[in-house]
């Protein structure tokens, strides 16, 4: 089931987000974030336990995906992809923008995006310590 995080999912969102990003708990002050609906964090919840979370800021005029995380042992289930397209389904209206970062040689996340018919639309050069990064965006 996917549903909007709750302060008692900020724990292992924060372990998860760990293994992803070394300081992911002093970047994304999760408990700030819920409560600032600019914010939008949703999370797969299977069998009463979160395996996977994506943190969106809406902006103005567009939505940027900040990050999106599987835990390792429940990936290539479509979990990703599943919040993708409840994202999409439940908060993005026609003409409504989604931008996002991901580095070049992330393969996984690339795939998941352009089977959004996400576009890339700029490269960053070293935008990530050791590798470019790509700027995808979709309209829907």
């Amino acid at each position: 089931m996917i549903r909007k995080a709750r302060v008692e999912d900020i724990k292992i969102i924060n372990e998860f987000g760990s293994k992803l990003i070394t300081d992911f708990p002093k970047k994304y002050h999760l408990e700030d974030y819920i409560k600032n609906s600019s914010y939008i964090i949703l999370v797969n919840d299977t069998d009463n336990r979160v395996n996977a979370f994506l943190i969106v800021y809406q902006n103005y005029d567009f939505y940027e995906l900040e990050v999106i995380f599987v835990s390792e042992m429940d990936r290539g289930h479509g979990i990703a992809s599943n919040l993708m397209e409840f994202f999409i389904n439940n908060y993005v209206k026609e003409g409504e923008s989604i931008i996002l970062e991901v580095a070049v040689n992330n393969l996984n996340a690339l795939n998941l995006y352009k089977k959004f018919n996400f576009e890339i639309i700029n490269k960053r050069q070293k935008y990530y310590q050791d590798t470019d990064a790509y700027v995808m965006k979709k309209v829907k």
